[in-house]
């Protein structure tokens, strides 16, 4: 059941960053209270001391083969840093808070409920938390921010705080065995790499710098936004690649023209004359569509019905969401995970016109080839 102390109970996050190479001036620490919104109340601490501690993980794996052993590693929370700690003097812990609403329990259990009930939000307070953290970097200095040790959930029961804790994920892979074929099959790669073009190499390689980033990604939301940016690549270069001979010689001329004549406004010109060419291309989701339509892989006519929702939902990350229409976006693992599979068979058949793209027991279930 409720008790009297529920309306007193708060819920919130905490980051925690090592502000390396920062101090205060002529004091050891301070706290600040602001608030924000009207909503959420916010601490900031600055100094050697803060308020919750300091959390830290050591001797973890970040990846679990089946058949090799893993560490979970050893957990360690001390209340400051002590001489042989790694981290510190000083730090910056930003603390959101507000209202919980009421938690009912028939055993009591109102602790666990609150800490459901925040990380439930976790989302909505870490906003906060980054508009403080991003104006204190802006502001004083990006080493205020730069690393970050600690995030995580807090509650208040009446005056009692507890804080939430979770280690760091454990990505489970599969095991790789690499055969003579694949070994002769890089070999014959090797062939067609030596006569690439510069500029080409140039631009296929970004392609897969954006690949590289989002595999090594585990943050979902950046994972989502760095997974999109090599496809988008490749539909922007099949739509200059559909651009008439003659429409290229007309652009060159017409840029060569404007570095020629414009003088003081040259770069200010062509600035809006390549805008207006990229203009011209078609949307991204026709372009999609049309590259699926090509290459008609496995389960084509789902990629181009899912490819304009996962436009749309990185167009709201990116650019927010029409003031006008009510939309909440949430990305989470399925949506990543469909979203990897789609980037990578695309991205795979724009360089090799075929499907046979690495296999893993984490793509999503796709038609069989007729």
């Amino acid at each position: 059941m409720t008790d009297d102390n529920n309306k007193n109970n708060r819920i919130g996050y905490r980051y925690l960053f090592d502000s390396k190479g920062c101090s205060l001036s002529g004091r050891e620490e301070v706290n600040i209270n602001l608030v924000v919104s009207e909503k959420y109340d916010v601490q900031v601490y600055f100094g050697p001391k803060p308020q919750y501690g300091i959390q830290s993980v050591s001797n973890y794996s970040k990846y679990f083969v089946p058949g090799k052993s893993a560490s979970f590693g050893k957990v360690e929370f001390n209340k400051q840093p002590n001489q042989s700690s790694q981290h510190g003097p000083f730090f910056l812990e930003i603390v959101v808070s507000t209202k919980a609403t009421a938690a009912v329990s028939d055993n009591g259990a109102i602790r666990d409920l609150l800490l459901k009930q925040s990380e439930s939000r976790k989302d909505e307070f870490k906003n906060v938390i980054n508009l403080v953290a991003g104006i204190i970097g802006l502001r004083f200095h990006r080493q205020f921010v730069l690393e970050r040790l600690n995030e995580n959930a807090l509650i208040w029961e009446g005056e009692v705080p507890t804080q939430g804790f979770a280690g760091p994920a454990l990505e489970i892979l599969e095991p790789q065995p690499l055969n003579d074929n694949g070994i002769k099959y890089l070999e014959n790669i090797g062939k067609k790499l030596k006569t690439l073009s510069h500029e080409d190499a140039q631009k296929y390689s970004l392609i897969f710098h954006w690949l590289l980033r989002a595999w090594h990604e585990r943050d979902i939301l950046y994972k989502f936004i760095d997974l999109f940016i090599p496809l988008e690549c490749i539909l922007n270069m099949l739509s200059d690649s559909k651009m008439s001979i003659e429409d290229k010689h007309r652009a060159k001329s017409i840029r060569m023209l404007i570095k020629k004549h414009a003088e003081e406004c040259s770069e200010e010109l062509r600035c809006f004359f390549d805008r207006l060419v990229q203009h011209s291309r078609p949307g991204l989701n026709k372009s999609f569509a049309d590259l699926a339509k090509v290459a008609k892989l496995p389960g084509w006519e789902a990629d181009i019905e899912a490819f304009p929702k996962f436009n749309h939902m990185r167009n709201i990350l990116l650019h927010g969401a029409d003031k006008e229409i009510q939309q909440n976006v949430t990305v989470g693992v399925e949506e990543v995970r469909t979203l990897s599979d789609l980037v990578e068979r695309y991205v795979n058949y724009f360089f090799f016109k075929d499907n046979n793209v690495y296999r893993s027991r984490w793509r999503p279930e796709r038609p069989s080839v007729s």
